[in-house]
C-alpha cells in the first residue's frame, strides 16, 4: 500500500575550497522542483516538521548545517528552544522589519548558540539605522543574479567594517561570477553553477487532525493531566512517532530509552510538548487533508497496540506500555519503507521494544504474534499461541473486540 510522500528541497552551499559548508533547505510539496507559492510561515513550519520530525535531518542534510528561512513573525515565536543550534543557521528573510524587539530576540538566539544569516541583502535604510544588527549576524547573502556590480561593491565595502561576518554569493550561475566573487572576498557560494536544488523524499504517517485539537484543549487547562494527554497521543501513530523523533533529533541530551508515551512527555516537558503539538497542528492545516491518506495499516497498528497491551495486563506484566508501543510501531518499517536498523536509530525506544520490532524473541513476541494471527485469521497459529500464553478463546474474543473498537474510536 502506498504511503504519503513528503518532500524537502536542498541546495549545497560551498566554501572556497569547493567543499560543502551547508545546505539551504527549501519547502517543497511535490517532486516539482520549485517553490509552490504558499505562505512563508506555513512553508517554514512544513519544512521544520518534514525535516526534523518525519524524514530526519540526518537524511536531509547529513552532517552538514542547514540554512532555514524565517519570517519576522516566526522569529518572534518561541519555536527555537528544541532545535539544535549546531544543525541550523537561521536565515532572516529580506522583507523582515528590523525592530528593537527583534534585535533582542536575535541576541537571545545568538546567546543560545545559533548562527544568523541575512537573505538577499541590499543596503536598506533600516540596516543603516540598526547597525547593531551586524554585531549579531554571522553571514550576509548577496544575490549575484539580481544585483548590479555597483550595488555589490557598496555592500562589500559596508560589510568589511564587520570582520565577524562572512559574505555568501548566491545565485552564482557562471564560472566567471564564481571567480569574481572569490577574488573580491566572498567566502561561501551557492547557485546553479555548482548544483541545482535536489529533492529529498520521505513517507508521512497519516495523522488524526481532530485528535490534535483535543490534545491542545487538554494542554490549555489550568492543570493539564499528563495521563489524559498521553492517552490521546497513543491513539495517533503519527504523533507518537513524531514525539519520539522530537526527543531523538532536537536538543535534548537524553541518555534513557523511552518505554511509554507518558515517559516521553515527562522527558520533554509539558510546555515543550504543547509548543510542538501546536506546530504540528498548524502544519497539518497548511497541508490540507485532501490527499489519499492510507489508514488501513495505521488502523491495524492501533488494533495490534491495544491487543498487545490487553494481553500484557492479562498476564500481569509490569510493562504493558512497552507491549503497546511494540504493537503500535510493528508496521512502521512497511509504512515508511525503511529498514528497522535505520528507523530505530531515530526513535529512542526501550531495548525490549526495539529487539521485538527487529524480530528477536522477547517477552513481547508471543503477544505480538498472537495479535498478528488474529488479524490474519490463522487459526492453527492462533490456537498454538493462545495455549502458550494461557488464555481462553472467549477472553481473546473479548479482547479482540475491545481492541478493534478502541482503534475505531482512535480514527
Amino acid at each position: 500500500m502506498k504511503g504519503i510522500d513528503i518532500f524537502v528541497g536542498r541546495q549545497p552551499i560551498l566554501d572556497q575550497q569547493g567543499d560543502i559548508f551547508a545546505y539551504e533547505l527549501l519547502y517543497r510539496n511535490s517532486n516539482d522542483n520549485f517553490f509552490p507559492g504558499v505562505d512563508s510561515d506555513i512553508a517554514t513550519i512544513g519544512l521544520l516538521v518534514n525535516t526534523f520530525l518525519s524524514i530526519g535531518v540526518e537524511k536531509v542534510a547529513g552532517k552538514s548545517v542547514a540554512f532555514i528561512n524565517f519570517s519576522g513573525e516566526l522569529l518572534a515565536q518561541d519555536i527555537f528552544s528544541g532545535l539544535n543550534p549546531d544543525r541550523i543557521i537561521i536565515e532572516v528573510l529580506e522583507d523582515v522589519e528590523i525592530t528593537p524587539s527583534l534585535l533582542t530576540k536575535m541576541r537571545l538566539l545568538k546567546e543560545a548558540g545559533f548562527k544568523i544569516a541575512l537573505d538577499d541583502f541590499i543596503l536598506q535604510e533600516q540596516y543603516l539605522i540598526h547597525r547593531v544588527l551586524f554585531e549579531i549576524v554571522d553571514i550576509v547573502k548577496v544575490d549575484y543574479l539580481h544585483t548590479t556590480e555597483d550595488e555589490r561593491i557598496e555592500i562589500e565595502r559596508f560589510i568589511k567594517r564587520y570582520p565577524n561576518i562572512q559574505l555568501l554569493a548566491e545565485k552564482i550561475e557562471t564560472e566567471e561570477q564564481f571567480l569574481h566573487a572569490k577574488t573580491v572576498g566572498y567566502q561561501l557560494f551557492q547557485g546553479y553553477f555548482f548544483a541545482k536544488p535536489e529533492i529529498i523524499t520521505g513517507i508521512e504517517i497519516p495523522s488524526n487532525v481532530s485528535l490534535h485539537f483535543q490534545i491542545i484543549e487538554l494542554f490549555n487547562k489550568e492543570s493539564p493531566n499528563i495521563d489524559e494527554i498521553a492517552s490521546l497521543i497513543m491513539r495517533d501513530m503519527s504523533l507518537a512517532y513524531k514525539l519520539l523523533r522530537f526527543i531523538n533529533t532536537m536538543a535534548f541530551q537524553v541518555p534513557k530509552r523511552i518505554s511509554s508515551i507518558k515517559q516521553a512527555i515527562v522527558v520533554i516537558g509539558l510546555q515543550e510538548t504543547k509548543k510542538w503539538m501546536l506546530i504540528i497542528a498548524l502544519h497539518e492545516m497548511g497541508e490540507g487533508q485532501g490527499k489519499g491518506r492510507i489508514k488501513a495499516l495505521v488502523n491495524f497498528s492501533l488494533t495490534r497496540a491495544k491487543m498487545c497491551e490487553l494481553l500484557a495486563k492479562h498476564a500481569d506484566k509490569k510493562n504493558p506500555d512497552e507491549y503497546f508501543l511494540a504493537g503500535m510501531f510493528s508496521f512502521l518499517n512497511v509504512i515508511m519503507k525503511r529498514d528497522w536498523d535505520d528507523i530505530l536509530e531515530q526513535i529512542p525506544l526501550s531495548d525490549v521494544v526495539a529487539r521485538t520490532l527487529k524480530g528477536e524473541q522477547t517477552e513481547i513476541t508471543l503477544s505480538l504474534e498472537l495479535s498478528k494471527a488474529i488479524e490474519q485469521l490463522d487459526w492453527k497459529q492462533f490456537e498454538q499461541l493462545a495455549e502458550e500464553i494461557g488464555i481462553t478463546n472467549s477472553k481473546l474474543s473479548a479482547y479482540s473486540l475491545e481492541a478493534y473498537r478502541w482503534a475505531q474510536i482512535a480514527e
